[in-house]
């Protein structure tokens, strides 16, 4: 159950991650794609961030769930905005 929560927290951070006006963004075609679509990937970032959220709490529980997702989201967070600018082409 770790890997789906793990993988929508990704995909949800990713989908925000790529609406951002200040953000070193990627010039691959799905990334081009979700910047030009801003509004259907904020909407799905937030879906999957809150099923992501939602199913570790029913998983864990309520007080672990919280920890455990927000632990998670924070690692990927980081990752996210630490590695994806350097695979940036000019």
């Amino acid at each position: 159950m770790l890997l789906p929560i793990t993988l929508f927290i990704f995909f949800g951070f990713y989908g925000l991650y790529n609406t951002s006006k200040r953000a070193v963004l990627n010039n691959t075609r799905l990334d081009l794609w979700l910047q030009k679509h801003w509004k259907f990937s904020k909407l799905t970032g937030v879906v999957l961030l809150l099923v992501a959220h939602i199913l570790s709490c029913l998983h864990y529980g309520t007080a672990a769930g919280i920890f455990v997702a927000l632990i998670i989201l924070m690692t990927i967070a980081c990752l996210i905005i630490l590695l994806f600018p350097l695979m940036v082409k000019k």
